[in-house]
C-alpha cells in the first residue's frame, strides 16, 4: 500500500487517424500514464509551497500557543498535511505526477544523499523567513524563483526536505498539546486520501505514517536514483527507476523513517485516545521493519552496494552506521538481536503482526483489521531473504491467507489442519512475493515450481473473476525469469506465445471496434498484458542459458519478431535494446561454431552502426563486446587451420578494433536530440575492461601461449593507471599462470613463480585459491624431480596463509588432489609414501572439521597409481588396502573417495606392474574384474569394467610367470577379457587390446598349430577393424612367424 497517493490511472487505448503515426499505432499502453504538467500547475504549486513555507516559519517561531484556538490546531494540520504528502507529490521527481524536469526536482532529488544528517530539533527558520513569494508572470521570473528554490534546498536538506519539516512540526505540536485539539484528527481531510478504506482514509496516524513513507524514498529510489540520469516520459516528465541499492542513503532514511515510528508508537502511549493503534500504524511498523529486514539481508550476505567500491561502503560499515543513526530511545526496547540481526528481524515482524492479529479477534475492532498488506510487508521480507526456510515461510503464509473465509471444518477437511489462519486474502502482490523467491534460485525445480504457480493464479482467476488476484506483466515476467535462468526455453516462449495470442485477440477487437465507429474511442485494456520488452528478453535469455543446439536461431528469429512488431506499430513497446542485442549475441557466441561467433560480430557491428544513428537503445556496451571476445575464446575449430591459434588471434583482433573505435574522435559527432534521455552519445561503455582482457588471456592460456597471455596482462596493468576499468583481476594472473601450466618453456615453473610473488606484492588484487591451484598445476606439469615436493610446500603455504586470516586461499580436495596428482606421475624414490601420507591427513583433517577437504575417488586413485609406479614390494598390497576402504567408504555412506572405474583400473595396474610370480597376477587381475563387474549389478554404474580395464587386465596377462598350469590360468583370462570386448555392445577393442593379446600368446602358448590358428583369427578381426597398426604387426610376427609372414607379404 502506498500511503502517499499515488497517481496510478489504467492502461488506456486511444484509436485516432490524425497522423500516419497515430495510424500506425492504434494501441499505445504503458502500466503508469503520467499526464504532462503545464506551467500553471507548476506555478500553482510554487505559490502553494511559498505560503506553507510561511505559515510554517510563523508557527515554529511561536513560543507560546495558549491559550489553544481552533486556528492554530487547524493551520498547523494543513502544514502537517502538506508536507508530510503534499511537498513530495509537487516537487519528487519519484513521484508520478509531480513537476519533474525542473531543476528544483532535480537538485531536491540529488540534495537528498548528500544532505548531512542534522540534529532534528536544529530549525533553520532564517533560512525559512527569506523564502521569497513566488511572482506569477513570465518563464524569467519563475527561472528565478526556482533557482532561490535550489539555494534553499541547498541549505535545508534535498528530497527529504518536506518529511523533516513534517517532523519538525510533529515535534512542536506534541510539545504544544495539540493531539487532545484535534491536530492529528482526519476526519475533515478525506479529500487528500484516496484509499478505498474509510478507516485507514480517517486514521489519526496518516501524519507519521505519510511522513515515514517520505523518509523511506530512497529505499524505493536507490539513494537519490542510482545515478544522474532520468527516465523521461515526455516533455516535462522524468520518471526514477525504482530499485534497491543498499548505501548510506539507505540506511539513513530507515534511521530517519525509524525514528519516526517511535514518536508515532510513543504518541500511542501518550494519547491512546485521540492517536490509537490502528491498521495503518501496524502497517508502517510492518513497512519499517521490511526496509530493515531487506538492508540486514544484503549486509549479512555481502551483496554488492552502490557507490564507490571503496571500504566505506562494505557491509560491516553500513552496519555500524545504523546503530549509530538508530533512534535510541525506542518505546518497545527491542533489542539488538532483533534489530541487527535478519533473522531476528523477521521475528519481530511476525511478533507485531501475531499482537495485531490476536487484538483484533478479541476485539473485532474493525479499525485494526488486518489488512493484505500486512502479510504482503512479511511475505516480501521473507521473499528478499537467504535464509534457508525463507520459500517454506512464504508458502506457510500464502496458503494461510488462501483458506481466509473458509470455516474451520472446511479448513480441516482441505487440509490438515495444521496450518497459519490468516485474517486476509492473497492478492496478485502476495503471489508475486512467492514467485519472487522461487525465481531467486536456479534450476528446473524452482523454475517449474513457480510455472505451476502462475497456471495455480490463473485458474483461480477464472473461476472467482476476482480482480485482486488476476496475473498481471510482474508475475508474467517473473515466472518467466525463473524459466530463463533454469535454461527452460520452451516453456518459457509457450507463457510467451499465450500472451501474445491473448494480446493479438484483443487487438483485432480493437480493430474491429475502430472500423465500425469513425468517431475517437477510449477503450480500457486492464484485461490484456500487453507483451514488454523485458518479457521478450527474459524469453532470450531463456534460450540464451538453454544451451540448446537451435538456441541461436530460435532466439534470432524471436529478435526478428520483436523488430516486426514494432515496425509495424502492432508492439511499439518491444524495440530491441542492448539487452536483446547482447542476448542473441551471447546464444551466437555459445554456438561455438565459427560462423555463430562471426554473427555475433556482425550483430555488435550492427549495433554500433544503429547507435552512430541516434538509436540510444542499443548502445554498444562492454558486454557485447565481451559476447563476441567468449565466441572466438570457445570457437570449437575452424577448418583447416589452428583453432586455438585463430580463436585468440581474431579475439585479440576485435579487442584492438574496440579500442581504436573508442577513441575515434570522428564517431563523436552524433547528433543530440533534447528528448534523448539525457544520454551522451559516446563510446565510453564499449571500452574494454577487465573481464573483455580476460577474455583474451584466457584464449591464449588455452593453447599455452604464456608469452602473448603475458603481454596483455602487462598491457592490463599499463593501461589501468588511468583507471580501475581494466585493473588486472587475480582472474588475470591466474589465466598466465594456467597458460605457463601448458607451455612447454624450460622455465615456465620460475616464470609462474614470479607471477604469484608479483600478486602478492600488489594491494589491488589478493591470491587466491584458484592462482595457487594453477601453480600447483603448472609445477606437476613441468616440474623437475623435485616436483613433488615443491607442489606440496606450495599446499602448506597455503594452509598457512589461510590460517593467518586469507579466507581466499584455503585449500580444498582440488588442492590436494593435484598435488597428489603430481605425486602419482613422478618418479622420485618415496614419492608413493609421501602421497599415501597426505590422503591420510586429508581424512584427518575433515574429522577435525575441515568439511571442504575430502578424499575423493580422484585423490585415492592417484595414490593408487603413484603406489603402481612406485615398483616398491608393498604396491599391490596397498593398492588393494586403499580399494577396499574406498569399497567400504560406499557401504558406510561415508563422503570419501567412493570407487570407481579409474581406482579399479589403478589398481590392476599396480598388479601388472609388480613382481608377483605364478599365477598371483592373473588371479587378482580376475578378481578385481569380478569386484567391479559386482558393483555395477548392484546399481553403481562408475564401478563397470571400461576398455582401459581390459586392456589393462590384457597387459598384466602378458607377464604372466609361473608353471604352466599359471600361464594357461593368464592366457584364459586374456582370452575372455578380448572376447568380451569382441562381444559388447558398448566397447570395442583398442590397438592396445590387439598388441598386448599377441603378446599374450607369443609368451604364454606353445608354438604349433592351435597358436597359429588363434593369432591368425585374432590378426583377421583386428584387421577387420582397422585396428592395425606397426605395434600390432610386430607383436603377431611374435606370435606366428609363419602366419605372420604369410598374411603380411
Amino acid at each position: 500500500m502506498d500511503f502517499i497517493p499515488v497517481a496510478r490511472t489504467s492502461s488506456i487505448i486511444r484509436t485516432q487517424s490524425t497522423t500516419s503515426q497515430q495510424q500506425t499505432s492504434k494501441l499505445n499502453i504503458k502500466g503508469n500514464i503520467v499526464q504532462p504538467v503545464s506551467d500553471e500547475q507548476r506555478r500553482a504549486a510554487q505559490l502553494e509551497l511559498d505560503r506553507m513555507n510561511t505559515s510554517t516559519s510563523r508557527l515554529l517561531q511561536m513560543t507560546s500557543v495558549l491559550p489553544i484556538s481552533e486556528a492554530i490546531v487547524n493551520e498547523t494540520r494543513v502544514a502537517l498535511n502538506y508536507w508530510s504528502r503534499r511537498w513530495y507529490i509537487h516537487f519528487h521527481p519519484g513521484f508520478g505526477r509531480a513537476a519533474k524536469g525542473s531543476q528544483l526536482s532535480l537538485q531536491a532529488l540529488r540534495q537528498w544523499d548528500m544532505h548531512a544528517h542534522e540534529n532534528i530539533n536544529n530549525i533553520n527558520t532564517e533560512a525559512l523567513a527569506d523564502f521569497d513569494s513566488i511572482p506569477g508572470g513570465t518563464n524569467s521570473q519563475l527561472e528565478e524563483s526556482q533557482t532561490k528554490q535550489e539555494h534553499h534546498i541547498q541549505q535545508q536538506g534535498g528530497g527529504d526536505h518536506g518529511a523533516r519539516q513534517a517532523e519538525r512540526l510533529l515535534d512542536w505540536s506534541v510539545q504544544n498539546n495539540l493531539a487532545p485539539h484535534g491536530v492529528f484528527d482526519m476526519s475533515n481531510e478525506t479529500s487528500y486520501i484516496k484509499v478505498a478504506d474509510k478507516n485507514l482514509a480517517t486514521s489519526s496516524n496518516t501524519i507519521c505514517a505519510n511522513i515515514v513513507q517520505t523518509y523511506l524514498l530512497p529505499c524505493e529510489f536507490g539513494g537519490f536514483g542510482g545515478s544522474n540520469e532520468l527516465v523521461h516520459e515526455g516533455t516535462n516528465d522524468a520518471m526514477l527507476p525504482k530499485h534497491l541499492i543498499a548505501n548510506a542513503s539507505y540506511v539513513r532514511a530507515l534511521a530517519d523513517a525509524t525514528r519516526v515510528m517511535n514518536k508515532m508508537k510513543r504518541l500511542h502511549t501518550t494519547y491512546p485516545d485521540e492517536v490509537p493503534p490502528d491498521t495503518l500504524s501496524i502497517l508502517t511498523e510492518l513497512t519499517v521493519w521490511s526496509k530493515r529486514a531487506i538492508l540486514l539481508n544484503e549486509i549479512q550476505s555481502k551483496d554488492s552496494v552502490a557507490g564507490s567500491n571503496t571500504g566505506s561502503n562494505n557491509g560491516s560499515n553500513l552496519l555500524e552506521l545504523l546503530k549509530t543513526l538508530d533512534d535510541k530511545e525506542d518505546p518497545d526496547g527491542v533489542d539488538d538481536v532483533k534489530k541487527y540481526t535478519l533473522q531476528g528481524c523477521l521475528d519481530h515482524m511476525e511478533t507485531i503482526l501475531a499482537e495485531a492479529e490476536s487484538r483484533y479477534a478479541s476485539t473485532k475492532d474493525d479499525r485494526i483489521r488486518p489488512t493484505v498488506d500486512w502479510y504482503n510487508h512479511i511475505i516480501g521480507a521473507w521473499a528478499r531473504s537467504d535464509l534457508d526456510d525463507a520459500l517454506k515461510r512464504t508458502h506457510q503464509f500464502l496458503h494461510g491467507m488462501e483458506q481466509y473465509g473458509k470455516t474451520d471444518e472446511e479448513i480441516n477437511n482441505d487440509t490438515d489442519g495444521n496450518i497459519r489462519r490468516c485474517w486476509a486474502k492473497p492478492n496478485t502482490i502476495t503471489y508475486n512475493s512467492v514467485l519472487f523467491c522461487l525465481a531467486r534460485d536456479q534450476g528446473s525445480g524452482r523454475a517449474k515450481a513457480a510455472q505451476e504457480m502462475l497456471k495455480s493464479m490463473k485458474e483461480r482467476y477464472q473461476q472467482t473473476h476476482d480482480e485482486s488476484i488476476r496475473p498481471d506483466e510482474v508475475t508474467y515476467g517473473t515466472v518467466l525469469h525463473a524459466l530463463a535462468q533454469a535454461g527452460l526455453a520452451y516453456e518459457a516462449e509457450a507463457i510467451l506465445d499465450s500472451l501474445e495470442d491473448d494480446y493479438n485477440a484483443f487487438m483485432d477487437q480493437v480493430d474491429q471496434e475502430s472500423e465500425s465507429s469513425s468517431s475517437q474511442q477510449i477503450i480500457a485494456a486492464d484485461s490484456v498484458i500487453v507483451p514488454s520488452l523485458t518479457i521478450y528478453n527474459s524469453v532470450l535469455n531463456a534460450w540464451a542459458n538453454s544451451y540448446q543446439r537451435n538456441a541461436a536461431e530460435r532466439s534470432e528469429s524471436l529478435l526478428e519478431r520483436m523488430k516486426v512488431l514494432c515496425r509495424t506499430g502492432r508492439n511499439t513497446n518491444v524495440d530491441p535494446d542492448m539487452i536483446s542485442m547482447s542476448t542473441v549475441m551471447k546464444c551466437h557466441a555459445q554456438s561455438k561454431t565459427k560462423e555463430g561467433t562471426e554473427r555475433a560480430e556482425e550483430l555488435l557491428n550492427q549495433a554500433i552502426a544503429m547507435y552512430h544513428q541516434g538509436n540510444w537503445k542499443v548502445k554498444p556496451d562492454s558486454i557485447m563486446l565481451n559476447c563476441c571476445l567468449l565466441g572466438w575464446a570457445n570457437i570449437s575449430g575452424v577448418e583447416g587451420q589452428d583453432q586455438s591459434s585463430i580463436a585468440a588471434e581474431r579475439a585479440e583482433s576485435l579487442l584492438r578494433k574496440m579500442k581504436t573505435l573508442q577513441k575515434d574522435s570522428s564517431l563523436m559527432d552524433i547528433p543530440q536530440d533534447t528528448q534523448s534521455y539525457n544520454i551522451v552519445l559516446d563510446y565510453d561503455d564499449l571500452t574494454p575492461n577487465s573481464a573483455s582482457y580476460n577474455i583474451c588471456i584466457d584464449a591464449y592460456a588455452r593453447r599455452g601461449d604464456h608469452a602473448r597471455a603475458k603481454s596483455l596482462l602487462d598491457e592490463m596493468i599499463a593501461v589501468s593507471e588511468d583507471g580501475e576499468n581494466t585493473r588486472p583481476t587475480i582472474h588475470s594472473f591466474a589465466a598466465v599462470v594456467n597458460a605457463l601450466a601448458k607451455s612447454d618453456a624450460v622455465d615456465s615453473v620460475e616464470q609462474a613463480q614470479m607471477v604469484v610473488r608479483n600478486v602478492e606484492e600488489l594491494d589491488y588484487v589478493s591470491p587466491n585459491s584458484v592462482l595457487y591451484n594453477s601453480l600447483i598445476d603448472c609445477v606437476t606439469k613441468n616440474g623437475g624431480i623435485n616436483a613433488p615436493s615443491e607442489a606440496e610446500e606450495i599446499l602448506a603455504k597455503m594452509q598457512q596463509m589461510y590460517n593467518n586470516g586469507h579466507s581466499d586461499v584455503r585449500p580444498n580436495s582440488y588442492a590436494y588432489s593435484m598435488v597428489l596428482t603430481c605425486c602419482a606421475r613422478s618418479r622420485d624414490d618415496g614419492a608413493a609414501e609421501r602421497a599415501d601420507r597426505i590422503l591420510m591427513n586429508m581424512e584427518q583433517m575433515y574429522l577435525d572439521g575441515h568439511s571442504d577437504v575430502i578424499a575423493n575417488d580422484r585423490c585415492y586413485s592417484a595414490v593408487i597409481t603413484a603406489w603402481a609406479r612406485s615398483g616398491s614390494l608393498h604396491a599391490v598390497k596397498r593398492s588393494l588396502e586403499l580399494l577396499d576402504k574406498m569399497e567400504q567408504n560406499l557401504k558406510e555412506g561415508k563422503p570419501h573417495g567412493r570407487p570407481n572405474a579409474h581406482c579399479y583400473n589403478a589398481c590392476i595396474h599396480a598388479i601388472a606392474k609388480s613382481s608377483l610370480s605364478g599365477s598371483g597376477k592373473a588371479q587378482k587381475c580376475q578378481d578385481i574384474l569380478q569386484r567391479m563387474i559386482a558393483q555395477r549389478e548392484k546399481g553403481f554404474l562408475d564401478s563397470s569394467p571400461t576398455l582401459v580395464t581390459y586392456s589393462t587386465i590384457l597387459n598384466a596377462c602378458a607377464y604372466a610367470t609361473g608353471n604352466q598350469r599359471d600361464k594357461e590360468d593368464a592366457f584364459n583370462l586374456a582370452k575372455s577379457s578380448l572376447q568380451t570386448l569382441i562381444e559388447s555392445d558398448t566397447l570395442e577393442p583398442c590397438i592396445s587390446c590387439y598388441t598386448n593379446f599377441f603378446l599374450v600368446i607369443a609368451r604364454l602358448l606353445k608354438p604349433g598349430r592351435v597358436r597359429d590358428l588363434l593369432a591368425e583369427a585374432a590378426f583377421n578381426e583386428a584387421s577387420a577393424n582397422g585396428r592395425v597398426d606397426k605395434q600390432v604387426e610386430e607383436n603377431f610376427r611374435k606370435a606366428s612367424p609363419k602366419v605372420a609372414s604369410m598374411l603380411l607379404s
